[in-house]
């Protein structure tokens, strides 16, 4: 967990509130990528 904090605010405190959004912004970075390559995917097998 700290570690995410460390790469997602580097220069925050170690405090709940910190931790909570580099959670967040994981997870958020998480399901953008996810939709990038669902989308991706699908233009390659419609072929436009």
């Amino acid at each position: 967990m700290f570690i995410m904090r460390r790469h997602y605010l580097p220069h925050e405190s170690d405090d709940e509130q910190s931790l909570a959004r580099a959670c967040w912004l994981m997870k958020r970075q998480r399901e953008d990528l996810e939709a990038i390559v669902t989308n991706a995917i699908c233009k390659a097998f419609s072929g436009k």
